[in-house]
């Protein structure tokens, strides 16, 4: 009989300990997407400028079409609705919400050192930049309690070199 629950023992502990290594890891996957989610999405921003201030030899961002470049990369990207809520099928649980920084010639003095203030993200402003913080929120967890479930956040910052 101790043989029989030592082993019921063994088994569950294996089970907690595989379905944590697979969370972490899922976790890990997902929250490394995230850095390239903001990336792709500051990148995407930078591409909306105002052509007439470029023929002035000026950069200055369209942050009305910037802002629905950004939301499109979160849609195709994380699965989410027009809402930017999660469908089926997508890693995170929370409504995912950003923030978009855009620095241009029409309000920045370069250089210009920015800290975002959900990340800590450090970055020097040498040029027309544009950073974006994603909040994803909670992570999806089979066991939940085992970790620390903060909210996911990440930032990313693209500038226009060689203008």
């Amino acid at each position: 009989m101790k043989a029989f629950l030592f082993g019921i023992a063994a088994f569950f502990l294996g089970l907690f300990i595989w379905l944590f290594c697979h969370d972490y890891n899922l976790h890990h996957m997902h929250y490394n997407q995230l850095r390239t989610v903001a990336e792709e999405s500051s990148v995407a921003a930078t591409l909306f400028t105002y052509p007439q201030e470029e023929r002035e030899g000026r950069i200055v961002f369209n942050q009305v079409e910037g802002h629905k470049a950004i939301t499109a990369m979160l849609i195709a990207m994380l699965k989410t609705d027009d809402s930017l809520s999660p469908v089926e099928g997508s890693y995170w649980q929370d409504k995912i919400t950003y923030t978009a920084y855009f620095f241009d010639d029409s309000n920045t003095s370069y250089p210009q050192t920015f800290t975002d203030p959900e990340t800590g993200f450090r970055f020097v402003i040498q040029r027309s930049s544009v950073i974006v913080t994603v909040n994803a929120g909670k992570a999806r967890y089979t066991i939940n309690g085992t970790v620390d479930n903060t909210a996911n956040i990440r930032s990313a910052a693209h500038e226009i070199v060689g203008w």
